[in-house]
């Protein structure tokens, strides 16, 4: 009988469970706000940038209700972004992917909200400069939010004492760096001291990840997609093009470096951040802070202060935090900062939000690396080469019936083949070159003309000269493609026609001419 009686009450109790579930809002729904949030939601630190004058950037959740219905007004989730400095390579670039994204945000219902250290006129600067929208800014000049959310205030070192380190001292120091010596001297210690700690910051003291990402910038990223666009250009030093002692672009290539000009061995790579490419990213934003420091940086003893991000839902309860602790650090993926959104705007734009080239380096990876600067550097001996290439010929008593032979036999070879290649064994920039063919499957006749130039017979050495005669090139090894001379590995043909052979596998053409090659046979 007792058993009846308590099946029957557990029907009872299942019968009531939707009734239940609709009279009585969800646990998460009343859930108190995280702490978090409600110590942004309460703030009184926080300046417009706009009129100066005190404002808020959340909304406290108990007062969101409209008139007696308990669904909150704030239907959206919220991204809070702490920036440093407004003046600092990470406000900088954290907004360049923030702006990017701004479409996508906005499309997934979730708010942007920036806060940075500094006053009106650096707000209104910063702006200008990244295409923020001032609207989605607030100020917090004293970073007194910061502290109160215990964002990183950078290692906190000390100066020695007066005795060990005399103001006259400070101020030689401080003389050395942007701003100097500050008008008032009751400030000096105190901007010294923030210096002091920036810079052990970007020492990598008391900074973690800081030199990693340093490295990065200029050793480059094969994880991570293109970052600067091909007509993007720095100048340093002047305001003219002509003027200034460096120019850096349109893209990765030129450079104008004083009186001299020339095109970085990268250049022609795509599809990954390359050697020093973030680095001259970083590089034309330190350009725009330091001809306008006095501008961003209002108050130098908040230099070393670092920023946090925090992402809301409707609630106010708290879906992801990070709180930088270094220079240069302002996503805990620095590669592709904006990972923690793709569970909220998908992985396509979290990924690679500014839409450059993002193919990892390619899916071709032969014809890159160390022997690419050191193919071009050898370039600039071609004169010597030459000249050691003819002289051994001569030396050796090569007949006009001795180069005549060697051409019959270049020109027979080149006929027959879509794809020749003349190499010596031991050289690393022939072994390349055959890995770079050998990458894309294609069929190649090698022609091994010896272990390496000192090692050459007469036969040999003629047969080198004769491609230098033909193709006006001296290294090898030579590349021929449809009976056309292309150049070598990193060397282009004389003619200019093409850039070499890793060159055409950059971009794209060596595939079309093989296909093309083999149609024609």
């Amino acid at each position: 009988m007792m058993a009846g009686v308590v099946t029957r009450a557990a029907a009872i109790a299942a019968s009531l469970t939707p009734l239940s579930s609709f009279l009585l809002p969800s646990a998460r729904a009343f859930s108190s706000p995280s702490p978090t949030y409600s110590k942004i939601a309460s703030a009184t630190s926080l300046i417009s940038p706009i009129t100066g004058e005190p404002t808020s950037i959340l909304r406290p959740i108990q007062d969101a209700n409209d008139d007696d219905d308990d669904v909150p007004i704030r239907k959206k989730k919220t991204l809070v972004v702490f920036l440093p400095q407004l003046g600092e390579f990470d406000s900088f670039e954290y907004c360049e992917q923030l702006l990017a994204a701004q479409t996508s945000l906005q499309s997934h219902d979730i708010d942007l909200q920036l806060v940075g250290i500094g006053d009106v006129s650096s707000a209104e600067r910063f702006c200008s400069f990244s295409g923020i929208d001032v609207r989605s800014l607030c100020l917090d000049p004293a970073a007194r939010l910061y502290r109160e959310l215990e964002l990183y205030p950078g290692p906190e070192l000390s100066l020695p004492d007066d005795d060990l380190v005399s103001d006259g001292l400070l101020k030689f120091f401080l003389k050395q760096l942007p701003g100097g010596i500050p008008e008032d001297t009751r400030r000096l210690r105190p901007v010294a001291t923030a210096w002091w700690n920036y810079l052990a910051m970007c020492a990598g003291i008391g900074a973690p990840g800081t030199l990693r990402e340093i490295l990065r910038g200029y050793l480059g990223d094969r994880s991570a997609p293109e970052r600067f666009r091909e007509d993007d250009v720095v100048v340093v030093g002047g305001k003219s093009d002509d003027r200034a002692f460096l120019v850096i672009g349109p893209g990765v290539g030129p450079v104008k470096l004083g009186p001299f000009r020339y095109t970085q061995w990268f250049a022609d790579e795509r599809g990954y951040t390359r050697p020093v490419e973030l680095a001259t990213v970083r590089l034309k934003n330190m350009v725009e802070v330091l001809t306008n420091w006095d501008v961003y940086v209002a108050d130098p003893s908040m230099i070393a202060q670092r920023g946090g991000t925090f992402l809301f839902d409707e609630h106010g309860n708290e879906l992801y935090s990070y709180r930088s602790k270094g220079v240069l650090t302002y996503s805990e993926t620095m590669p592709r900062p904006l990972m923690f959104l793709a569970p909220y705007i998908g992985e396509k734009v979290a990924r690679n939000p500014l839409g450059l080239l993002d193919t990892g380096g390619g899916e071709y990876k032969r014809g890159r690396g160390g022997l690419k600067p050191a193919g071009k550097i050898m370039g600039l001996l071609s004169e010597v080469f030459k000249f050691e290439n003819r002289w051994q010929a001569k030396l050796l008593g090569a007949e006009e019936e001795d180069r005549r032979r060697a051409r019959k036999s270049i020109g027979e070879t080149v006929t027959k083949n879509n794809v020749v290649i003349y190499t010596y064994k031991l050289s690393p920039f022939s072994f390349e070159a055959q890995g770079v063919l050998d990458e894309i499957g294609v069929d190649y006749e090698n022609i091994e003309v010896g272990l390496e130039w000192f090692f050459l017979d007469k036969e040999k050495r003629v047969l080198r000269a004769e491609l230098l005669e033909m193709t006006g090139q001296s290294s090898l090894p030579h590349v021929f493609i449809n009976g056309e001379h292309v150049g070598g590995l990193f060397t282009g043909s004389a003619d200019g026609k093409y850039p070499g052979l890793a060159g055409l596998k950059e971009s794209g053409q060596l595939m079309t001419m093989v296909a093309q090659g083999h149609v024609a046979s």
